[in-house]
């Protein structure tokens, strides 16, 4: 399942300054009454949200991505995640953006208890010279030996200053 997010829900990014943090926001109970996001025929994994703040900034600015998911089974759940970004150009040249550089994936591996909800972050930073109108990034959640996959792609909007303002 794929779930695009466009509105305050944006990413920035530098490949060095990504550094992501996990924490659970809710207790294992929650296995019992799941989280808005799992039904009955959801997938092992939901994506409740995945947001930035900032949703839009200029070059040399940073923003923080934040993903909550939730384990919507009463078992415990091994994912790998894989986070991928790209630069989107502010023509429809389809040209790379100038000065903008190369986003390695970020691979990792993280553990839900049963009913578990899980609040992730990473920091993005646009550098200074990079002309793209927006950062597009993608996180994939799979399940270990399930061969499930969740995704979910959130958009940063980078501004520019206009000649003359």
């Amino acid at each position: 399942m794929i779930r695009t997010l466009r509105s305050a829900a944006l990413l920035l990014t530098v490949p060095a300054a990504l550094g992501l943090s996990v924490a659970a926001v809710s207790p294992a109970a929650a296995a019992v009454h799941p989280a808005a996001g799992c039904s009955t025929a959801a997938e092992p994994i939901a994506i409740d949200g995945f947001a930035f703040t900032p949703p839009q900034v200029f070059p040399d600015n940073s923003s923080t991505a934040d993903l909550i998911t939730t384990n919507c089974t009463g078992a415990t759940l091994i994912s790998t995640e894989t986070w991928t970004g790209r630069w989107l150009p502010l023509s429809t040249s389809g040209a790379a953006p100038a000065g903008c550089p190369a986003i390695d994936p970020v691979t990792r591996s993280v553990t839900y208890a049963a009913g578990q909800e899980l609040a992730e972050n990473g920091t993005y930073t646009v550098p200074t010279g990079c002309q793209a109108a927006e950062l597009a990034v993608t996180v994939d959640i799979g399940i270990d030996n399930a061969g499930d996959v969740e995704s979910a792609t959130a958009y940063l909007v980078i501004e520019h200053i206009s000649p003359g303002a």
